[in-house]
């Protein structure tokens, strides 16, 4: 009895930190207009493998269509990204939007810092990204509510592939039933944009 109350204990306390509010095949499949009628007015983007494929400086017309979307709405699109200055300041200018360089994800102080500059609490903010040991996290630990993208490529570099086989892990003792269950049904069912594809 007390080791199936504590798998349980850590299965929730897994699905606590690391399971997002939501799981969808691709940031295209978001339904912005939505969102924006819920409340939420900052809509926080990874980069690698969420906007972009990994590694690239500027965006592409995958990314343009996503932040118009955004901004359709009147939500305020934000790129928050580990990613050095100048490489998150050029992929920046290349959508005209503002940005958070060096965030430290998992880290939240300067995810914080930002939402509290815009007079905006957690819970207006909504979070896109791919990786739970970053994105998820931090957006779990910051308030955040978070939606997660499956990855544009699988192209990724080795931290990035090491980080992945943890995400397994932590889905397995979570529960993949109920990872299953986050999906958005609706759309993984009949999206052909979701479909993750090599960058050349």
């Amino acid at each position: 009895m007390d080791n199936t109350r504590k798998q349980c204990s850590l299965s929730r306390w897994v699905r606590d930190q690391f399971f997002p509010d939501r799981i969808v095949t691709s940031p295209a499949t978001i339904d912005f207009a939505n969102l924006a009628n819920q409340g939420f007015r900052i809509v926080l983007l990874d980069i690698d493998n969420t906007l972009v494929c990994h590694g690239s400086r500027e965006c592409d017309d995958f990314a343009v269509e996503i932040i118009t979307r955004i901004r359709d709405t009147g939500m305020h699109p934000v790129i928050v990204s580990n990613a050095r200055e100048d490489r998150a300041r050029s992929f920046a200018a290349s959508l005209d939007v503002e940005f958070i360089a060096n965030a430290r994800k998992p880290g939240i102080g300067a995810i914080q810092g930002d939402l509290t500059e815009r007079q905006c609490a957690p819970h207006h903010a909504i979070m896109i990204g791919d990786q739970l040991l970053t994105d998820v996290w931090s957006a779990k630990k910051a308030g955040i509510p978070i939606i997660f993208t499956e990855k544009r490529s699988h192209k990724e570099i080795i931290t990035v592939r090491l980080k992945r086989i943890i995400e397994s892990w932590l889905i397995t003792l979570g529960g993949r039933q109920k990872w299953n269950d986050l999906y958005d049904r609706s759309l993984h069912s009949t999206s052909q944009e979701g479909a993750t594809h090599d960058c050349m």
